[in-house]
């Protein structure tokens, strides 16, 4: 059952698989809490040569190159017929130069790095000094694309990891919650098993929608402090030389 529905959102995904995608924005209240909370930051950042770092399907590039950006990507094991800059480890990627991009941005793609440190460290090397990363992790999540599913991260984990690299960090801003969590399992079942024919998935996921919106709205209400978040974003820069 697990791999029937595990099969159906890779299918739908591989279908549409850009993060502005109405069917994955309202997926459920995480994904739609992700898109609420990066998006922006991910746009109006995106400025010059950008390194969309983990790319897998290709889910951020129309985010990226909205506002002009020439975007480059790296990946280990692209999916869904996402061409890559760089085949690499993002935690070894010396054929990517140093000081080469003006910004970064890696989402949900270090929990699937058995190095994160040396990942972020990557990152930094690869930035442009006054560059900027734009960065979101899981912390609350059922594990996934098994076996290389390795961490989750607490906001000041994710900090800590940054401050190491010599990352400035301007902002840490937790994501989601327990309700959006619950949120995500039902809609996994659901439109997983909605899927068997794209208008019963489409009917499905209009019809999810309003419980993506409230759960994360409820989550806001409830949890303030981001306790029981389902993940985490950060900004940081690079200092200038």
């Amino acid at each position: 059952m697990l791999t029937l529905l595990k099969n159906a959102r890779h299918k739908a995904l591989d279908s549409a698989p850009s993060a502005g995608a109405l069917t994955n924005i309202y997926y459920s209240g995480t994904t739609y809490a992700l898109w609420r909370v990066a998006h922006e930051p991910t746009r109006s950042l995106s400025r010059g040569l950008v390194l969309d770092a983990g790319s897998g399907r290709g889910a951020w590039k129309s985010t990226i190159e909205q506002g002009g950006a020439v975007r480059e990507s790296v990946d280990i094991a692209p999916k869904a017929g996402e061409t890559v800059t760089w085949i690499a480890d993002l935690a070894d990627m010396p054929q990517v130069l140093s000081d080469r991009y003006d910004a970064t941005i890696c989402h949900q793609v270090l929990e699937h790095v058995p190095r994160p440190g040396a990942a972020i460290a990557e990152l930094f090397r690869t930035l442009k000094p006054g560059g900027t990363l734009v960065i979101s992790v899981p912390h609350l999540s059922r594990q996934h694309e098994l076996p290389h599913d390795y961490f989750r991260f607490t906001p000041g984990g994710l900090r800590q990891l940054l401050e190491e690299a010599s990352f400035e960090v301007e902002m840490v801003e937790p994501i989601g919650g327990l309700l959006t969590f619950l949120h995500h399992q039902f809609s996994t079942v659901l439109l997983g098993l909605a899927a068997i024919a794209r208008p019963l998935f489409l009917l499905a996921a209009a019809m999810n929608t309003p419980l993506s919106v409230l759960s994360d709205w409820l989550d806001r209400k409830m949890d303030r402090r981001g306790l029981l978040c389902t993940g985490v974003l950060a900004i940081a820069r690079k200092p200038q030389a």
